[in-house]
Protein backbone atom coordinates (compact mmCIF):
# COMPACT_ATOMS: atom_id res chain seq x y z
CA UNK A 1 0.00 0.00 0.00
CA UNK A 2 1.41 3.40 -0.71
CA UNK A 3 0.41 4.99 2.80
CA UNK A 4 3.02 2.31 4.28
CA UNK A 5 5.91 2.73 2.21
CA UNK A 6 8.90 4.43 3.65
CA UNK A 7 8.06 8.63 3.55
CA UNK A 8 11.59 8.83 4.81
CA UNK A 9 13.20 7.44 1.27
CA UNK A 10 10.65 8.75 -0.40
CA UNK A 11 11.92 12.82 0.99
CA UNK A 12 15.67 11.06 0.46
CA UNK A 13 14.87 11.12 -3.45
CA UNK A 14 16.12 15.05 -3.59
CA UNK A 15 17.64 16.33 -0.25
CA UNK A 16 16.20 19.57 -0.72
CA UNK A 17 12.57 17.76 0.48
CA UNK A 18 14.65 15.44 2.64
CA UNK A 19 16.13 18.58 4.55
CA UNK A 20 12.29 19.84 5.52
CA UNK A 21 11.47 16.24 6.92
CA UNK A 22 14.25 16.09 8.58
CA UNK A 23 13.51 19.36 10.75
CA UNK A 24 9.97 17.83 11.60
CA UNK A 25 11.90 15.19 13.40
CA UNK A 26 13.76 17.90 15.22
CA UNK A 27 10.71 19.13 16.34
CA UNK A 28 9.37 16.06 17.44
CA UNK A 29 6.39 16.14 14.67
CA UNK A 30 6.61 12.48 14.09
CA UNK A 31 3.28 10.71 12.92
CA UNK A 32 4.20 8.44 9.90
CA UNK A 33 2.78 5.34 9.93
CA UNK A 34 6.02 3.06 9.74
CA UNK A 35 7.72 5.09 12.52
CA UNK A 36 7.85 3.64 15.97
CA UNK A 37 5.22 3.74 18.12
CA UNK A 38 6.70 4.69 20.84
CA UNK A 39 8.09 8.02 19.14
CA UNK A 40 4.31 8.53 17.60
CA UNK A 41 3.38 9.20 21.11
CA UNK A 42 6.02 11.40 22.41
CA UNK A 43 5.21 13.75 19.50
CA UNK A 44 1.42 13.13 20.40
CA UNK A 45 2.19 14.35 23.91
CA UNK A 46 3.74 16.99 22.71
CA UNK A 47 1.39 18.33 20.04
CA UNK A 48 -0.94 18.05 22.56
CA UNK A 49 0.44 20.07 25.37
CA UNK A 50 1.64 22.58 23.27
CA UNK A 51 -2.16 22.90 21.68
CA UNK A 52 -3.60 22.70 24.82
CA UNK A 53 -1.42 25.87 26.52
CA UNK A 54 -2.62 27.64 22.95
CA UNK A 55 -6.47 27.02 23.74
CA UNK A 56 -5.88 28.37 27.12
CA UNK A 57 -4.15 31.46 26.27
CA UNK A 58 -6.68 32.44 23.26
CA UNK A 59 -9.23 31.85 26.14
CA UNK A 60 -7.36 33.72 28.36
CA UNK A 61 -7.34 37.01 25.93
CA UNK A 62 -11.15 36.91 24.60
CA UNK A 63 -11.83 36.82 28.67
CA UNK A 64 -9.49 39.89 29.19
CA UNK A 65 -10.95 41.82 25.79
CA UNK A 66 -14.62 40.91 26.95
CA UNK A 67 -13.71 41.81 30.45
CA UNK A 68 -12.86 45.75 29.61
CA UNK A 69 -14.40 48.42 27.69
CA UNK A 70 -13.77 49.28 23.83
CA UNK A 71 -10.74 50.63 22.92
CA UNK A 72 -9.12 50.12 19.25
CA UNK A 73 -5.87 49.29 20.47
CA UNK A 74 -6.89 46.85 22.82
CA UNK A 75 -9.56 45.01 20.44
CA UNK A 76 -6.54 45.50 17.54
CA UNK A 77 -4.31 43.35 19.99
CA UNK A 78 -6.25 40.95 21.11
CA UNK A 79 -7.48 40.27 17.31
CA UNK A 80 -3.90 39.65 16.52
CA UNK A 81 -2.90 37.73 19.05
CA UNK A 82 -5.73 35.31 19.13
CA UNK A 83 -5.57 35.06 15.15
CA UNK A 84 -1.70 34.30 15.58
CA UNK A 85 -2.34 31.30 18.17
CA UNK A 86 -5.34 29.75 16.93
CA UNK A 87 -3.57 29.45 13.07
CA UNK A 88 -0.56 28.25 15.61
CA UNK A 89 -2.35 25.13 16.57
CA UNK A 90 -4.14 24.34 13.41
CA UNK A 91 -1.13 24.16 11.74
CA UNK A 92 0.56 21.55 14.36
CA UNK A 93 -2.57 19.94 13.21
CA UNK A 94 -2.39 19.97 9.70
CA UNK A 95 1.08 18.90 9.93
CA UNK A 96 0.52 15.82 12.06
CA UNK A 97 -2.30 15.28 9.63
CA UNK A 98 0.03 15.32 6.23
CA UNK A 99 2.76 13.22 7.96
CA UNK A 100 -0.31 11.13 8.72
CA UNK A 101 -1.33 10.22 5.38
CA UNK A 102 2.35 11.38 3.80
CA UNK A 103 0.98 13.22 1.26
CA UNK A 104 4.05 15.52 0.93
CA UNK A 105 5.89 12.16 0.00
CA UNK A 106 3.56 11.24 -2.47
CA UNK A 107 3.72 14.79 -3.90
CA UNK A 108 7.72 14.17 -4.51
CA UNK A 109 7.23 10.77 -5.98
CA UNK A 110 4.66 12.28 -8.93
CA UNK A 111 6.93 14.80 -9.68
CA UNK A 112 9.38 12.65 -10.07
CA UNK A 113 7.35 9.66 -11.91
CA UNK A 114 6.13 12.42 -14.51
CA UNK A 115 8.89 13.38 -16.34
CA UNK A 116 12.03 12.50 -14.11
CA UNK A 117 12.03 15.70 -12.42
CA UNK A 118 14.06 17.07 -14.47
CA UNK A 119 12.33 20.73 -14.34
CA UNK A 120 13.31 20.63 -10.79
CA UNK A 121 17.03 20.05 -11.45
CA UNK A 122 17.00 23.25 -13.76
CA UNK A 123 15.34 25.52 -11.30
CA UNK A 124 17.30 23.89 -8.32
CA UNK A 125 19.18 27.01 -7.25
CA UNK A 126 15.63 28.71 -6.87
CA UNK A 127 14.67 25.60 -4.50
CA UNK A 128 17.93 25.82 -2.54
CA UNK A 129 17.21 29.23 -2.30
CA UNK A 130 13.65 28.39 -0.32
CA UNK A 131 15.55 26.16 1.71
CA UNK A 132 17.80 28.65 2.92
CA UNK A 133 15.37 31.32 3.31
CA UNK A 134 13.30 28.73 5.67
CA UNK A 135 16.35 28.59 8.18
CA UNK A 136 16.57 32.73 8.06
CA UNK A 137 13.21 32.49 8.69
CA UNK A 138 13.05 30.43 11.62
CA UNK A 139 16.43 31.78 13.03
CA UNK A 140 14.42 35.07 13.16
CA UNK A 141 11.31 33.26 14.59
CA UNK A 142 13.73 32.50 17.11
CA UNK A 143 15.08 35.85 17.60
CA UNK A 144 11.59 37.93 17.66
CA UNK A 145 10.46 35.24 20.65
CA UNK A 146 13.30 35.51 22.71
CA UNK A 147 13.24 39.62 21.95
CA UNK A 148 9.32 39.36 23.40
CA UNK A 149 10.43 37.08 26.52
CA UNK A 150 12.68 39.77 27.09
CA UNK A 151 10.60 42.91 27.17
CA UNK A 152 7.52 40.43 28.62
CA UNK A 153 5.00 42.56 26.88
CA UNK A 154 4.80 41.03 23.31
CA UNK A 155 1.02 40.34 23.28
CA UNK A 156 -0.38 43.38 25.42
CA UNK A 157 1.06 46.42 24.22
CA UNK A 158 -2.12 48.74 24.32
CA UNK A 159 -1.76 49.92 27.96
CA UNK A 160 1.20 49.64 30.73
CA UNK A 161 -1.28 49.73 33.36
CA UNK A 162 -3.05 46.49 32.47
CA UNK A 163 0.45 44.93 31.85
CA UNK A 164 0.68 43.33 35.34
CA UNK A 165 -2.38 41.40 35.08
CA UNK A 166 -1.97 40.34 31.03
CA UNK A 167 1.34 38.58 32.54
CA UNK A 168 -0.09 36.73 35.01
CA UNK A 169 -1.88 33.61 32.67
CA UNK A 170 -0.58 31.21 34.99
CA UNK A 171 -0.91 33.20 38.39
CA UNK A 172 2.64 34.77 38.47
CA UNK A 173 4.01 36.78 35.63
CA UNK A 174 7.61 34.19 36.17
CA UNK A 175 5.47 31.16 34.67
CA UNK A 176 4.64 33.47 31.60
CA UNK A 177 7.69 31.85 29.76
CA UNK A 178 5.89 28.66 29.84
CA UNK A 179 3.50 30.03 27.14
CA UNK A 180 6.74 32.24 25.34
CA UNK A 181 8.38 29.05 24.69
CA UNK A 182 4.96 27.06 23.92
CA UNK A 183 4.76 30.25 20.88
CA UNK A 184 8.04 29.53 19.85
CA UNK A 185 7.70 25.81 19.16
CA UNK A 186 4.42 26.41 16.96
CA UNK A 187 6.26 29.79 15.62
CA UNK A 188 8.61 26.57 14.34
CA UNK A 189 6.06 24.29 13.11
CA UNK A 190 4.41 27.24 10.99
CA UNK A 191 7.81 27.75 9.28
CA UNK A 192 7.83 23.97 8.94
CA UNK A 193 4.03 24.04 7.20
CA UNK A 194 4.52 27.11 5.53
CA UNK A 195 7.44 25.82 3.68
CA UNK A 196 6.03 22.84 2.77
CA UNK A 197 3.84 24.60 1.08
CA UNK A 198 5.91 26.67 -0.97
CA UNK A 199 8.36 24.29 -1.83
CA UNK A 200 6.32 21.57 -3.45
CA UNK A 201 4.09 24.16 -5.15
CA UNK A 202 7.23 26.10 -6.51
CA UNK A 203 8.71 22.13 -7.34
CA UNK A 204 5.32 21.73 -9.48
CA UNK A 205 5.71 24.82 -10.73
CA UNK A 206 8.88 24.79 -12.02
CA UNK A 207 7.94 20.98 -14.08
CA UNK A 208 5.02 23.07 -15.92
CA UNK A 209 7.80 25.73 -16.40
CA UNK A 210 10.16 22.96 -18.11
CA UNK A 211 7.04 21.31 -19.82
CA UNK A 212 5.73 24.31 -21.79
CA UNK A 213 9.44 24.31 -23.35
CA UNK A 214 8.63 21.54 -25.66
CA UNK A 215 5.37 22.44 -26.52
CA UNK A 216 6.23 25.32 -27.26
CA UNK A 217 9.73 24.39 -29.67
CA UNK A 218 9.39 20.53 -29.82
CA UNK A 219 12.62 20.03 -28.38
CA UNK A 220 13.16 18.58 -25.07
CA UNK A 221 15.68 21.19 -23.19
CA UNK A 222 17.25 17.81 -21.38
CA UNK A 223 18.97 14.44 -22.84
CA UNK A 224 17.36 12.76 -19.86
CA UNK A 225 13.96 13.39 -20.84
CA UNK A 226 11.29 11.31 -21.71
CA UNK A 227 10.11 12.75 -25.16
CA UNK A 228 12.33 12.47 -28.35
CA UNK A 229 13.29 15.72 -30.20
CA UNK A 230 10.89 16.46 -33.54
CA UNK A 231 12.89 19.37 -34.46
CA UNK A 232 17.28 19.52 -35.11
CA UNK A 233 19.32 21.63 -33.47
CA UNK A 234 21.69 24.36 -34.34
CA UNK A 235 24.26 25.11 -32.44
CA UNK A 236 25.91 27.19 -34.57
CA UNK A 237 24.35 30.38 -33.14
CA UNK A 238 25.24 29.87 -29.55
CA UNK A 239 27.83 27.14 -28.19
CA UNK A 240 28.35 27.90 -24.75
CA UNK A 241 24.12 27.28 -24.27
CA UNK A 242 23.26 24.57 -22.53
CA UNK A 243 19.41 24.70 -23.86
CA UNK A 244 17.10 27.17 -23.67
CA UNK A 245 17.71 29.67 -26.70
CA UNK A 246 19.57 27.16 -29.57
CA UNK A 247 18.23 27.92 -32.92
CA UNK A 248 15.57 25.36 -34.17
CA UNK A 249 15.65 23.76 -37.02
CA UNK A 250 12.49 21.83 -38.33
CA UNK A 251 12.43 19.65 -41.33
CA UNK A 252 9.06 18.96 -42.61
CA UNK A 253 10.43 15.74 -44.39
CA UNK A 254 11.39 14.42 -40.90
CA UNK A 255 8.34 15.33 -39.38
CA UNK A 256 5.83 13.01 -40.25
CA UNK A 257 2.54 12.68 -38.96
CA UNK A 258 3.37 9.63 -37.71
CA UNK A 259 5.88 11.56 -35.44
CA UNK A 260 4.08 14.34 -34.74
CA UNK A 261 1.05 12.83 -33.23
CA UNK A 262 3.56 10.13 -30.95
CA UNK A 263 4.97 13.66 -30.08
CA UNK A 264 2.12 15.33 -29.20
CA UNK A 265 0.69 12.13 -27.26
CA UNK A 266 3.74 11.77 -25.24
CA UNK A 267 3.15 15.21 -24.51
CA UNK A 268 -0.76 14.62 -23.49
CA UNK A 269 0.86 11.96 -21.03
CA UNK A 270 3.03 13.93 -19.48
CA UNK A 271 0.69 16.91 -19.28
CA UNK A 272 -1.74 14.47 -17.50
CA UNK A 273 0.93 13.54 -15.01
CA UNK A 274 1.52 17.03 -13.93
CA UNK A 275 -2.19 17.92 -13.68
CA UNK A 276 -2.49 14.57 -11.23
CA UNK A 277 0.12 16.72 -9.22
CA UNK A 278 -1.25 20.02 -9.25
CA UNK A 279 -4.45 17.98 -7.95
CA UNK A 280 -2.77 16.28 -4.91
CA UNK A 281 -1.29 19.70 -3.69
CA UNK A 282 -5.03 21.07 -3.71
CA UNK A 283 -6.10 18.19 -2.08
CA UNK A 284 -3.15 18.52 0.33
CA UNK A 285 -3.26 22.25 0.66
CA UNK A 286 -6.95 23.54 0.25
CA UNK A 287 -7.83 23.61 3.59
CA UNK A 288 -4.20 24.90 4.96
CA UNK A 289 -4.20 27.96 2.43
CA UNK A 290 -7.89 28.36 3.60
CA UNK A 291 -7.19 28.81 7.57
CA UNK A 292 -4.04 30.60 6.69
CA UNK A 293 -6.04 33.34 4.85
CA UNK A 294 -8.59 33.72 6.78
CA UNK A 295 -6.47 34.80 9.72
CA UNK A 296 -3.47 36.20 7.93
CA UNK A 297 -5.67 38.48 6.68
CA UNK A 298 -7.35 40.05 9.96
CA UNK A 299 -4.18 40.16 11.58
CA UNK A 300 -2.39 42.05 8.88
CA UNK A 301 -5.22 44.44 9.33
CA UNK A 302 -4.73 45.07 12.67
CA UNK A 303 -1.06 44.11 13.19
CA UNK A 304 -0.92 47.44 10.55
CA UNK A 305 -3.16 48.96 13.22
CA UNK A 306 -1.26 48.85 15.84
CA UNK A 307 2.03 49.87 14.08
CA UNK A 308 0.28 53.22 13.28
CA UNK A 309 -0.96 54.23 16.42
CA UNK A 310 1.77 52.82 19.19
CA UNK A 311 3.38 55.47 20.42
CA UNK A 312 6.13 53.51 22.72
CA UNK A 313 9.69 52.27 21.22
CA UNK A 314 9.35 48.59 22.22
CA UNK A 315 6.07 47.83 21.27
CA UNK A 316 6.63 49.26 18.07
CA UNK A 317 9.57 47.05 17.80
CA UNK A 318 7.36 44.11 18.64
CA UNK A 319 4.44 45.15 16.45
CA UNK A 320 7.21 45.96 13.28
CA UNK A 321 8.24 42.55 13.85
CA UNK A 322 4.65 41.13 13.81
CA UNK A 323 3.64 42.84 10.67
CA UNK A 324 6.85 41.43 8.72
CA UNK A 325 5.58 37.71 9.48
CA UNK A 326 2.19 38.38 8.60
CA UNK A 327 3.23 39.99 4.98
CA UNK A 328 5.45 37.38 4.40
CA UNK A 329 3.35 34.61 5.38
CA UNK A 330 0.60 36.44 3.12
CA UNK A 331 2.82 37.16 0.02
CA UNK A 332 4.45 33.04 0.80
CA UNK A 333 0.71 31.58 0.63
CA UNK A 334 -0.34 33.70 -2.61
CA UNK A 335 2.71 34.14 -4.65
CA UNK A 336 3.74 30.53 -5.77
CA UNK A 337 -0.24 29.32 -6.58
CA UNK A 338 -0.81 31.97 -8.37
CA UNK A 339 2.73 31.87 -10.46
CA UNK A 340 1.54 28.07 -10.86
CA UNK A 341 -1.73 28.91 -12.18
CA UNK A 342 -0.37 31.22 -14.82
CA UNK A 343 2.67 28.98 -16.22
CA UNK A 344 -0.59 26.41 -16.13
CA UNK A 345 -2.45 28.55 -18.67
CA UNK A 346 0.71 29.32 -20.49
CA UNK A 347 1.24 25.75 -21.96
CA UNK A 348 -2.38 26.43 -24.00
CA UNK A 349 -0.79 29.58 -25.49
CA UNK A 350 2.74 27.94 -25.90
CA UNK A 351 0.67 25.10 -28.24
CA UNK A 352 -1.57 27.60 -30.35
CA UNK A 353 1.70 29.44 -30.86
CA UNK A 354 3.27 26.72 -32.33
CA UNK A 355 3.31 26.81 -35.86
CA UNK A 356 5.22 23.21 -37.01
CA UNK A 357 1.99 21.76 -35.59
CA UNK A 358 -0.75 23.99 -37.06
CA UNK A 359 0.80 24.28 -40.79
CA UNK A 360 0.81 22.71 -42.97
CA UNK A 361 -2.51 21.33 -42.49
CA UNK A 362 -2.47 17.35 -41.51
CA UNK A 363 -5.68 15.86 -40.53
CA UNK A 364 -4.12 13.67 -38.20
CA UNK A 365 -1.50 16.45 -36.66
CA UNK A 366 -4.52 18.62 -36.36
CA UNK A 367 -6.66 16.35 -34.49
CA UNK A 368 -4.00 15.16 -32.14
CA UNK A 369 -3.37 19.09 -31.63
CA UNK A 370 -7.52 19.78 -31.16
CA UNK A 371 -7.17 16.70 -28.16
CA UNK A 372 -4.30 18.50 -26.57
CA UNK A 373 -5.72 21.65 -26.66
CA UNK A 374 -9.70 20.12 -24.76
CA UNK A 375 -7.04 18.13 -22.40
CA UNK A 376 -5.25 21.93 -21.75
CA UNK A 377 -8.89 23.54 -20.82
CA UNK A 378 -9.01 22.83 -17.38
CA UNK A 379 -9.80 26.46 -16.23
CA UNK A 380 -9.90 25.54 -12.40
CA UNK A 381 -6.62 23.68 -11.91
CA UNK A 382 -4.80 24.78 -9.14
CA UNK A 383 -4.70 25.62 -5.46
CA UNK A 384 -7.81 26.33 -4.18
CA UNK A 385 -8.51 27.98 -1.45
CA UNK A 386 -11.07 25.46 0.27
CA UNK A 387 -12.72 25.11 -3.22
CA UNK A 388 -14.09 28.32 -3.17
CA UNK A 389 -11.78 30.04 -5.65
CA UNK A 390 -8.53 29.47 -7.41
CA UNK A 391 -5.50 31.71 -6.39
CA UNK A 392 -4.94 33.88 -9.20
CA UNK A 393 -2.97 37.25 -9.58
CA UNK A 394 -6.42 39.14 -9.68
CA UNK A 395 -7.67 37.11 -6.71
CA UNK A 396 -4.74 38.47 -5.16
CA UNK A 397 -5.06 42.11 -6.05
CA UNK A 398 -8.92 42.03 -5.39
CA UNK A 399 -7.57 40.90 -1.48
CA UNK A 400 -5.13 43.61 -1.18
CA UNK A 401 -7.50 46.15 -2.25
CA UNK A 402 -10.05 44.63 0.26
CA UNK A 403 -7.10 44.48 3.09
CA UNK A 404 -6.46 48.57 2.69
CA UNK A 405 -9.93 49.79 2.68
CA UNK A 406 -10.51 47.92 6.08
CA UNK A 407 -7.19 48.93 7.60
CA UNK A 408 -8.24 52.47 6.42
CA UNK A 409 -11.80 52.17 8.06
CA UNK A 410 -10.26 50.88 11.73
CA UNK A 411 -8.14 53.97 11.66
CA UNK A 412 -10.75 56.14 10.79
CA UNK A 413 -12.76 54.08 14.19
CA UNK A 414 -9.71 54.46 16.46
CA UNK A 415 -9.51 57.69 15.86
CA UNK A 416 -13.85 58.39 16.54
CA UNK A 417 -13.11 56.45 19.59
CA UNK A 418 -9.95 58.85 21.20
Amino acid sequence: SPDLSDPEEDYKIDKLFYRIFHFCLILGVNFYRDRNIKLRCVSLVIVAVACSINVYFIGYVALLCMSQRFEAKRVATSVSVGAESYVMKIIQIFISYWQWTSQPCKVVKLLYEVNKGIGIHHHRKSLQTIVNTFYVVVGMDAVYDLFSLILENEYFIAKQDNRKENLQIFGHRHLFIIVQLAILYCIMCWGVALFIFSLLVHATHYEFVYFNDPVRSLQPRDKHSILEPICTSDHSVDQTCDFPSEKIKCDNAYQTDETLCSYLLKLIKIHNGLTECVKSLDKMFNRYAFVMLVTIIPTTIFSLFMLFVICYLQPLIVSFFLVFFCIFSFITLVNAPSQLHNTIHKTKLALCANTHIWFPYRPNVYHSAIAFLCHLDQANLGVSIWGFAIVTKPLVLTTLSAMVTCLALFVQIGECNA
